[in-house]
């Protein structure tokens, strides 16, 4: 894909169209709510968190991914001028709320941008964001990916998801037992 034509999670370039996988600090360091460079793509639970992390953003230029949907987006090539079109599906990352991976489909080729990401081998959630994708490269192969690996470090062990969600809910419930 040409430079100038797509950004994703990244907001001091010049593009046409920019695309943020979830609303974390690192993903969207150099966005504010006096942001007018151009539309910003993002899935449905992160439209609704949006206006919370960014007060006064002009929600007019955020535009709903849905999630395993290909969505046709038509931009102009900066080196030839002519309009290409631009297939792009927001993937659930299985990261946080509203994060997503996205998979871009054009004459470029196939290219696959994770973001964060968390994918186990036994989570349910985590089977139907790969068949998500399996199912948005119609038999093609991804050629390129942009692979988030900031947590890939085994220095970085983190527990299953369940095994965190049931530590929340304990101690919830015993803050709300005593305190409550």
């Amino acid at each position: 894909m040409e430079k100038g034509m797509i950004s994703v999670d990244r907001w001091s370039e010049q593009s046409q169209a920019y695309f943020l996988t979830h609303l974390h600090a690192d993903h969207t360091n150099g966005l504010s709510s006096k942001w007018s460079k151009g539309p910003i793509f993002c899935s449905p639970v992160t439209a609704k968190l949006f206006p919370f992390k960014f007060p006064g953003f002009h929600l007019s230029l955020l535009t709903v991914l849905e999630i395993g949907i290909s969505h046709l987006i038509s931009l102009v090539s900066p080196s030839t001028g002519l309009e290409t079109s631009v297939h792009v599906t927001a993937i659930d990352a299985h990261h946080c709320p509203g994060a997503v991976m996205l998979l871009f489909r054009g004459e470029f080729g196939c290219i696959l941008y994770t973001g964060d990401f968390r994918w186990e081998s036994t989570s349910e959630r985590a089977n139907l964001g790969k068949n998500t994708l399996v199912n948005a490269l119609m038999g093609d192969k991804v050629d390129f990916i942009h692979l988030d690996n900031t947590y890939c470090n085994p220095l970085y062990s983190f527990p299953p998801r369940e095994v965190v969600a049931h530590q929340v809910h304990f101690h919830m419930c015993f803050f709300f037992f005593f305190f409550g």
